[in-house]
């Protein structure tokens, strides 16, 4: 299975179908399939040739969705950059993958202009200069031989354990499953679907926006993240969308959040980060028509798991069942799978796994430590008699205090209980006694007021007091990856830093 194929099939089946609506602008299935072909052949027109690393820096626009699946027609690598990056950030992965050509977002021209100051490569921006590059190119499909193993496109990890990793994907890694995964979402090909998480991450990119392409659905694109635009797109008849939790909650918590509004919404589709209870149960209790449906993955292993709105109230507190298609289990250190109950690492195998983490063969040898083909999460699980698998920690948070294993994720749930409690992030920090010790850092409610002694009490109602923090800071945020995963290791660093003590 190839990316071009996915887009040429539903070309066919819909060729006058919007596939694309932006703003005032809307492109059929026929427009978006002739797009992509110019934009493979404008590049190859260029000189650029297959196995090329072609860089992109942009938000959610028409021409990221062409160039995605044009690239993989000429059997380019797609770089998938993100705008949150530093300069210094965007000119070290533009150095580390070698990339000769990088395509940005006019919103983005000077930032990518100073990253790629000092660097050999052609910078294209989108507008003008690349109007003119593919409208002088052929509307048809590029005569390049791709195999469904070769690599086509690279997203990087979100960076909360250090340096962003380079996730090489192959045509068959991200295609074959693509419609699987719609179905699995209950998407249908009269969808109206929002795209409001970033195409340069998974989450927009392989688990929402390519399987509603796949299934011919028309893709509302928001070019970034804009509480009150998606609140008009979903009154334009938006049927579902993919959200990650921080997103649902400025949704939650937004002024104009109005119920009646979003009665064409008929499914949400979560992702990325773990979701609060207390946010779930209030969007349900405000939207009670819409399914509210969980998914688990990584950009390592795709789209993993999926929990459905039938599956609770006797399943909550799952990440559900695999995805038809996919294998997933919980594996002992020793490779062997777990029991029902036992704790193990969640792993996943199969022909939608990772190529490569780029120019790192050890870490990629490293995430396949368990052999036979299993990729290791990283993430603690469980898994019961029905296979659904529940979520534990992720296991480089785990703390071992005193001998004792304590998993943030535990006493999070117990802190964001108290209505005070926007949000918090629970991390180790360094005890001569015990070696380390949990710490938390804590996000109020607007107008709350709470010492750290009463936080601590309260938390003890839920946990044995060995676990409780030992120390609780008040903030005003906490630092997110785009998607909004919280960025544990920069919390940490001030603590660790220099092996000294910083309480």
């Amino acid at each position: 299975m190839l990316a071009g194929e996915l887009l040429a099939r539903s070309a066919k089946r819909f060729p006058e179908r919007a596939a694309i609506v932006a703003g005032d602008l809307t492109w059929t299935y026929r427009a978006l399939a002739e797009r992509a072909a110019r934009a493979a052949n404008g590049l190859t027109g260029l000189g650029l040739t297959p196995g090329d690393r072609v860089a992109v820096l942009s938000r959610n626009l028409p021409d990221y969705a062409a160039l995605y699946f044009g690239m993989a027609q000429a059997g380019m690598i797609l770089v998938n950059l993100s705008p949150r990056m530093t300069e210094r950030e965007i000119a070290a992965l533009l150095s580390r993958t070698g990339a000769t050509c990088l395509i940005v977002d006019p919103a983005f021209e000077a930032l990518a202009a100073a990253a790629s100051a000092e660097l050999s490569l052609r910078r294209i921006v989108i507008g003008e200069a690349f109007d003119k590059l593919v409208d002088g190119a052929s509307a048809a499909p590029p005569s390049v031989a791709v195999s469904p193993d070769d690599p086509y496109c690279m997203t990087f990890t979100g960076g909360t354990s250090g340096t962003p990793k380079g996730v090489v994907v192959t045509q068959r890694n991200r295609c074959e499953i693509a419609e699987t995964v719609a179905r699995e979402f209950g998407l249908s090909d009269g969808d109206r679907v929002c795209v409001s998480t970033p195409l340069f991450h998974t989450a927009g990119l392989f688990v929402w926006f390519q399987p509603a392409i796949a299934i011919g659905c028309t893709c509302v694109l928001l070019p970034s993240w804009d509480t009150s635009a998606f609140l008009d797109a979903v009154e334009a008849s938006a049927s579902a969308s993919l959200l990650v939790p921080t997103q649902l909650s400025d949704l939650l918590n937004h002024e104009r959040f109005d119920p009646e509004r979003m009665r064409a919404l008929k499914r949400i589709v979560y992702a990325g980060a773990p979701m609060a209870e207390s946010i779930l149960s209030k969007l349900s209790d405000a939207l009670p028509w819409v399914e509210f449906i969980e998914n688990y993955g990584q950009s390592e292993i795709g789209p993993g798991t999926v929990r459905r709105g039938s599956d609770l109230p006797a399943k909550a507190g799952s990440i559900g069942r695999a995805i038809k298609g996919v294998e997933m289990a919980v594996l002992t250190p020793s490779g062997k799978p777990a029991k029902p109950g036992e704790v193990g690492e969640l792993a996943s195998r199969g022909p939608y796994v990772l190529h490569e983490y780029y120019g790192d063969p050890e870490t990629t040898a490293e995430l396949f430590r368990y052999g036979d083909g299993w990729a290791a999460t990283g993430d603690a699980a469980t898994m019961d008699a029905d296979g659904f698998f529940t979520l534990v920690d992720r296991l480089k948070d785990m703390i071992v205090s005193g001998g004792e294993n304590i998993y943030p994720a535990e006493l999070e749930m117990a802190l964001d209980k108290h209505p005070d409690v926007e949000e918090c992030a629970v991390f180790g920090i360094p005890d001569d006694r015990l070696g380390e010790v949990p710490a938390a850092h804590v996000v109020l409610r607007d107008g709350a007021e709470m010492t750290a002694e009463a936080l601590i009490d309260f938390c003890c109602r839920d946990v044995a007091r060995y676990k409780r923090p030992r120390l609780v800071a008040f903030v005003e945020t906490l630092p997110r990856t785009a998607i909004g995963k919280v960025q544990k290791n920069l919390l940490r660093e001030p603590y660790w830093q220099d092996g000294r003590r910083r309480v």
